[in-house]
Order: structure tokens, then C-alpha cells, then sequence
């Protein structure tokens, strides 16, 4: 019962984190435009920081978005399928996306090695910090694939949430 209370703060806290990016992301686009337009006197730091947060946004948030079953998906003929054979095309597809996510893991590595030596001239933050996002939204995507994994594995399906509701805890957690 822990863990599943854990998994519940888990996925509030990521959507906070991601909530909290987009907020200082648009606060400092604003504030970069005013500056640039209004007093001619544009920060130096006004292109790359909202562009380190945007990467961030989009890799966490893509994670957090598959943790809480937000993400599009396209059911229509997998909806159409039994049971049985659907939890065998689930597994292979849950399976290839494992194997898509080791791969970004794998080719992320050198990106990083590239870019830990160079900094940025406007702010002087390591470049590899926006490329950081890419294996981390990686390995959050990854356990959540193991989450799924596990949970066809134990006879349930993979059912998608309806667009604009929250899933349900029995339904997010894999609950009886």
C-alpha cells in the first residue's frame, strides 16, 4: 500500500515540477520580450534559458503525461481485439518501446560526452544540461514501461483513459 501511495505523490510532485517550469518558462519569455521590445534592451540569457527549460518541459513532461496515462493514443482497432490476443500485441508494443528507450539511452551517452566540455556564453551553464533531460525523461519513461509491463503480465489490459478525465486510481495502479 505504500508504494502505491508513493507512486500517487510521485506523479502530483511531476506534475508540479511541470507545472512550475511552464510558469518560469512563460515568465521569462514575457519578460524577454518586454526587454526587447519595449526597452531595446534585450537580456543576454533571453534565448537560451527559456530554451533549456522548453527541452526540460517537453522530456519531463512527456513522462509524467505516460505515468498518468495522459498521452494520446490511438485504440481503435486494438479496442476491437479480445482479451488474450490484445495483452500479446500490448506486450510486444510495451516491448518495443523499451527497446526504443534503451536506444535513446544508448546514443544520448556520446551527445552528453560532446557537450560536457562547452559552455554556454550567455548564461555559462554546461550545454550537456539541456541534453540531461533526454536520458532522464528516458528512464522515467522506462519504468513506467516496466509498470505496464508488469501489469499485462499479471491478465489486465492496457485501456486507454478518455480524453479530458483523469484515470482512476484502480485503473492507474493496477488495482483489483
Amino acid at each position: 500500500m505504500k508504494a502505491l501511495v508513493a507512486f500517487v505523490w510521485f506523479r502530483k510532485f511531476g506534475a508540479a515540477v511541470c507545472g512550475v517550469i511552464l510558469t518560469v518558462f512563460t515568465g521569462l519569455v514575457l519578460y524577454s520580450v518586454m526587454m526587447r521590445y519595449l526597452f531595446s534592451a534585450p537580456p543576454m540569457w533571453g534565448e537560451e534559458l527559456p530554451k533549456l527549460l522548453f527541452v526540460w518541459m517537453i522530456f519531463i513532461g512527456a513522462a509524467f503525461a505516460h505515468f498518468s496515462g495522459a498521452n494520446l493514443r490511438m485504440t481503435m482497432l486494438i479496442d476491437k481485439v479480445a482479451n488474450g490476443p490484445r495483452r500479446i500485441i500490448e506486450l510486444v508494443m510495451h516491448a518495443m518501446i523499451v527497446i526504443m528507450l534503451f536506444l535513446i539511452l544508448w546514443y544520448s551517452v556520446p551527445i552528453l560526452q560532446l557537450t560536457a566540455r562547452s559552455t554556454s556564453l550567455a548564461t555559462g551553464l554546461n550545454d550537456s544540461l539541456t541534453y540531461w533531460a533526454l536520458p532522464i525523461g528516458a528512464c522515467l519513461m522506462l519504468i513506467n514501461e516496466a509498470w505496464r509491463i508488469a501489469r499485462l503480465l499479471k491478465g489486465h489490459v492496457d485501456d486507454a483513459v478518455p480524453l479530458g478525465e483523469e484515470p482512476s486510481a484502480k485503473d492507474r495502479l493496477g488495482l483489483e
